[in-house]
Formats: structure tokens, C-alpha cells, sequence
């Protein structure tokens, strides 16, 4: 009988304590998804020729240069909420990566890490933007994180949100179930090939309930589903960082893109720039310890929780997120 009490007490402590860990991650009541999520996108396109591409991009407001870098699988229109709260005195620029939004296409379907990245210092450049403000998420993150990396006297702040930003055995540890079983269903060429492309998974209603983790209008879902009704477009989602390589080895492998994640990791452990991470109660790229281990390895940090949100944080959250950044921004 004692031995039970003592079973019983030791569950009951860990269950408790497993409570006041959690509580620390996700203070309070989780706040509820913002109402009134405009649709309209309106902002007047505007595009740059570098090299042989044409980049979509929208500005808008004037001063301090902030860059907001979308993932997959979107484009700036992610940012369409969020920048009417964060402009003003500031001049913020969202941009198309190649192959998303409207953004061209490279005719050798390359949109790699490094492509995108080349194609994120030629803007700066041809801009002619000093000290700038990334502001990213995804795919956008590790194009930006590189920029923070390689380039860090043009960097005044970082903002984060859904982004692997730790080493790869520890990114891949940390998803969810259903982030795993994707990853694994598109390991193979011919399996991504097969979903991205010829199904469209990202032109379908369900990868972008899967993203938003709410109820959209059909307006917005149709905005998000649009570009993907190119089906040669569709190879910038398969040709780009692959995720897929992640199962095989459970990120203790050597491809490519587990020496990128470990490559970035290293670099954001060391980097002296002031840091702004969002995240959310569910999350699907960034969970409980993603949270544990930015605050264990950034030097200069801030954190945001914002409550419940899935991967577009800015379709739950987009007035709080803009509003919070500015407070982070001014102190900077």
C-alpha cells in the first residue's frame, strides 16, 4: 500500500510539474485569435530587375529599413496586416522570394537557400538600405538568419517566428507529429514531386487550414491558393530547402540542409544582435522547446507569446504582433 502512495504521489509531482513548466512557456490564458482579418492586399506592386529575375516587392511608410521575409508555402501577403500597424516612421518593404507570390521563376528551377539569399543582398544593395530590420519567418528565416550571419554591420534586429533556428537534430526533435509525417512523405524527389506538383498540396484548402489554424474567408484562402495555379511554379516548394532530408537520420545526418540548420545555429548562438521572438501556443514549427532553447542560447533576447496560433502567426495575431515589435523597436 505504501509503495502505491508513493507511485501515486510521484505521477501526481511529475503531472504538476510537467503544469508549472508549461505555464512558464505559455503564461496566462492563452489570448484568442484577433477578429476582422482584412483579405485586401493594399499595397501598390512594385518590381526590381536583378540580374536575370524580377522581384515583386510593396513599401510602404519612411525611415528605418524593415524587411519582412515571408516562408512557405506564401508570399508577402502574409504581411498584409501587419504593416499598416509597424509603418509610419518606418519604411518597410515585404518582399516575393523567387518562384513565390509574384515574383519570377528561375528558368533553371533553382530557388535554393543561397539563391534566395543572393537575391535578398542584391535588393539590399540596389535599395541602397543601411542598418536594416529583418523581421521573418520559414524559409524567410534562414535566408535572413544567413544575412545576420554573413553580413551583420548592415543589421540592426531580428525577428523571429516559426523559425529553425536551432541544430538540426534538435529542430526535428521538437516538431510535432504532423510536421514529422510531412517531412517524411516528401523524401523522396519523387514523392514531393508527386504532392507539391501534380496534387498541388499548397493550392488545396487544406495546407492552408493546415498553416492558418483558423477559419479563413474564402477571399483570403483563394489569395493564399492563387500562385500555386502555375503548376511549373509549383517546383519552387520542391527545389528549395529540403525538410525532407530530416527523417532519414532524425537530423543527425550530413545533408545539406541539416549543415545549413547547424551552420545557422551556431551563427544566431553568437550573433549580438538584438533578438524578438514570437511564438504561439501550438505552433508547428516552433514548439515548447524552441522556446527553451532561444532563451538558453540568445544573447540579446526578447520573446512574445501571443497565444494561440499555428505557422501564419500574422493570420492570428497580426495587430499584437505589429504592436509589440514597435515597442521592441524603439528601445533598440
Amino acid at each position: 500500500m505504501k509503495k502505491l502512495k508513493l507511485i501515486s504521489f510521484l505521477i501526481l509531482f511529475m503531472v504538476l510539474n510537467s503544469i508549472v513548466k508549461a505555464q512558464e512557456i505559455y503564461p496566462g490564458k492563452a489570448s484568442k485569435l484577433e477578429k476582422d482579418i482584412a483579405a485586401q492586399f493594399p499595397f501598390e506592386s512594385k518590381f526590381i530587375d536583378l540580374g536575370a529575375e524580377k522581384i515583386h516587392y510593396v513599401e510602404s511608410g519612411e525611415g528605418d529599413p524593415i524587411i519582412l521575409l515571408h516562408g512557405l508555402p506564401s508570399s508577402s501577403y502574409l504581411w498584409r496586416n501587419v504593416i499598416p500597424v509597424i509603418d509610419g516612421n518606418k519604411k518597410v518593404f515585404a518582399l516575393d522570394f523567387l518562384g513565390f507570390g509574384k515574383s519570377s521563376f528561375p528558368k533553371d528551377r533553382n530557388v535554393s537557400v543561397e539563391v534566395q539569399y543572393k537575391m535578398l543582398t542584391d535588393f539590399i544593395e540596389a535599395k541602397k538600405l543601411k542598418n536594416v530590420t529583418l523581421f521573418m519567418q520559414d524559409i524567410g528565416s534562414l535566408v535572413g538568419m544567413l544575412y545576420v550571419i554573413r553580413q551583420p554591420e548592415n543589421v540592426k534586429g531580428v525577428v523571429l517566428f516559426e523559425a529553425p533556428f536551432m541544430p538540426a537534430e534538435y529542430f526535428y526533435k521538437q516538431l510535432p507529429f504532423t510536421m514529422k509525417a510531412f517531412t517524411k512523405l516528401t523524401s523522396k524527389p519523387q514523392r514531393a514531386e508527386r504532392w507539391l506538383v501534380k496534387k498541388n498540396f499548397a493550392g488545396k484548402n487544406l495546407a492552408v487550414n493546415f498553416f492558418t489554424g483558423r477559419k479563413l474567408s474564402k477571399e483570403i484562402k483563394e489569395n493564399y491558393k492563387k500562385p500555386w495555379d502555375d503548376k511549373e511554379r509549383r517546383y519552387a516548394l520542391t527545389n528549395g530547402p529540403d525538410p525532407g532530408s530530416l527523417p532519414k537520420e532524425k537530423g543527425k545526418g550530413n545533408s545539406e540542409f541539416e549543415q545549413l540548420l547547424n551552420t545557422i545555429a551556431d551563427g544566431m548562438k553568437k550573433t549580438e544582435k538584438p533578438i524578438l521572438f514570437f511564438y504561439a501556443k501550438r505552433g508547428l514549427v516552433n514548439k515548447k522547446e524552441a522556446v527553451k532553447y532561444a532563451r538558453e542560447n540568445f544573447k540579446n533576447y526578447s520573446e512574445v507569446y501571443l497565444g494561440k496560433g499555428k505557422h501564419f502567426l500574422t493570420e492570428s495575431h497580426p495587430v499584437k504582433m505589429g504592436e509589440e515589435f514597435n515597442k521592441w523597436f524603439e528601445k533598440l
